[in-house]
């Protein structure tokens, strides 16, 4: 009875196949079809779940090697993520992909490494979690690199796959691709859900789709920035006197202070930052005279720089006088030839011009009075900021211009900075000569003080004569020469006997760039006058331009 049972059926099937030939499968074909156009949509998906991917493996790895990163630029596809270590990595806009694997890391409370997670649960292959972060080795032993895990649809089973070999092996996750449905997901990765790179002035922040929050160090470079510092090159302090500077600061986590023995270094961070260095003691013999201070400086990021500065202990303080600042600046005639300040609203004088360090090195400069009146063409110090190297431009219409032009800051005062001083006049023998008064620079709170040195450079109207001479005077000759005299009055309005020189131009050649002329052999000083001289003679006495330009004159307080 079973076998006949059994024929039936058997008849009963093969009728059924036999009666194919008349059914039409359409439908179905154009159903399967659709999978498969719709399977093949999700290749992007793809593609941006293995480039999230590969920027988590990069921001867990910069964790881990203590990177930064420099800079998030957002786009209408997503985020591009520059690392301090040059490297980059792009993040999709996706959202979540129907029935897609949820791939994500998550930070073990055991041993603080973060592993890899799928749905929520650890990335397991042959009983081991899959590390998303690298170990690093340990007595000289290599370290063990990340896994970074890879996703694909296998085009045959339609199911989500996952690979942490490279790509060679594969393992299907069981979630299919079309969802429950027959419909296959769509959108994007959804890895990573979003990157906060504003809320935190010194982390980028990044939310992955489990919630997890992994926070980035920002790159913070350290600004620390002294002001007042000395462009000497060294700061000078009298033995056991303190000096204040303020302090601009940014980014700074951390600090060390190196300084010489005996020194005291005190960095107060209050409302106002400012530093504070005291020297030592004169009866301190066991203490450095000098050395350097530096700050080690660390930021936010870990980065590290340093901040250092050399100091001195003196038995005097260095104060100079740089011609720099809003009031000097206002001393600036306009034009150079004939302008109001130095020739009065006559051009022929008389002209009230004057300049005062008040506060500082005390320095004063009156216009002398010569042939009647006060006015430049008479002789003074005029302050300048006028450059001028075109030699051929040298005359006396560009008599306030320095034959200089600083490579790094474009202006011609020494050091780099904006003013500097002009000085005009001489006084020699010759019968022809009217000039009763050398310009001079005097201390105003009329105390004697040491000059220590300023520095010196060319007048572009003498730079021309000099080279190319004109209808005044001829060229000079190659062992010709050029000086400037000091000459200095002590306390009392006595004449010193010694009178330093400085040679622009000799036998042994001109100046290039501004030069440091030490005055210090003059003892203290009242007032030192400058003149002028040299082997051009028309008939008339010197007849090369008496100028020359100075700047940063240093004084000794004690």
């Amino acid at each position: 009875m079973k076998r006949i049972i059994r024929t039936a059926l058997i008849a009963l099937v093969t009728a059924a196949v036999s009666a194919c030939s008349m059914y039409d499968d359409t439908e179905l074909r154009d159903r399967l079809d659709g999978i498969d156009d719709k399977i093949a949509s999700l290749e992007e998906t793809v593609k941006d779940i293995n480039s999230d991917i590969d920027a988590l493996q990069k921001i867990v790895d910069a964790l881990r090697q203590n990177v930064t990163i420099d800079r998030v630029e957002a786009g209408t596809d997503g985020y591009v993520i520059y690392f301090s270590d040059g490297t980059t990595a792009e993040i999709t806009n996706g959202k979540d992909g129907a029935n897609a694997p949820v791939i994500s890391v998550a930070q073990d409370d055991t041993d603080g490494l973060w592993y890899w997670t799928i749905d929520g649960e650890w990335l397991v292959v042959d009983g081991q979690r899959i590390r998303a972060q690298g170990i690093d080795g340990e007595d000289g032993q290599p370290g063990e690199d990340a896994v970074s895990p890879q996703v694909r649809i296998n085009p045959d089973t339609k199911m989500w796959e996952i690979s942490v070999d490279g790509g060679l092996n594969w393992e299907s996750t069981g979630i299919v691709a079309e969802g429950q449905d027959g419909e296959p997901g769509t959108g994007g990765s959804g890895i990573i859900a979003d990157v906060d790179y504003e809320s935190d002035a010194y982390n980028v922040i990044f939310i992955l789709a489990n919630g997890t929050r992994i926070s980035v160090p920002k790159t913070i470079n350290v600004e620390f920035n002294i002001k007042g510092l000395s462009s000497e090159g060294v700061e000078s302090y009298l033995y056991g006197s303190s000096r204040t500077y303020n302090v601009e600061i940014s980014g700074m986590f951390a600090y060390v202070v190196n300084k010489p023995d005996g020194w005291r270094v005190t960095l107060s961070m209050a409302e106002d930052t400012t530093l504070t260095v005291t020297a030592p003691t004169r009866e301190n013999t066991y203490a450095e005279t000098e050395g350097m201070i530096g700050f080690s400086l660390q930021s936010m990021t870990g980065e590290v720089s340093m901040v250092t500065f050399r100091v001195k202990a003196v038995e005097y303080e260095l104060r100079v006088l740089t011609f720099e600042g809003e009031y000097w600046s206002s001393l600036i005639d306009t034009p150079q030839y004939g302008g109001p300040l130095l020739y009065g609203e006559s051009g022929t004088g008389p002209a009230d011009y004057e300049w005062y360090d008040d506060g500082n090195t005390f320095l004063k400069h009156v216009m002398p009075e010569n042939y009647g009146t006060t006015c430049y063409w008479g002789g003074g110090h005029a302050v300048s900021d006028y450059i001028e190297t075109d030699i051929a431009n040298g005359d006396y219409l560009h008599q306030l211009a320095v034959y200089y032009n600083d490579p790094v800051t474009g202006f011609g005062g020494h050091n780099g900075s904006e003013n500097f001083c002009v000085h005009f006049g001489y006084k020699d023998e010759s019968p022809y000569n009217m000039t009763e008064n050398l310009p001079s620079i005097e201390f105003g709170d009329g105390v004697a003080r040491v000059v220590d040195h300023l520095y010196i450079m060319w007048n572009t109207y003498l730079a021309n004569c000099v080279s190319n001479g004109n209808g005044l005077t001829d060229p000079l000759t190659p062992d010709g020469y050029v000086k400037v005299i000091a000459i200095g009055y002590d306390a009392e309005g006595v004449k010193i006997e010694q009178e330093p020189e400085f040679f622009l131009a000799s036998s042994e050649g001109n100046i290039r760039e501004w030069t440091k002329w030490n005055l210090s052999s003059l003892g203290k000083v009242s007032r030192i006058e400058f003149n002028m001289a040299g082997d051009s003679d028309n008939g008339y006495g010197f007849s090369q331009p008496a100028y020359f330009c100075y700047d940063d004159v240093a004084v000794r307080f004690e």
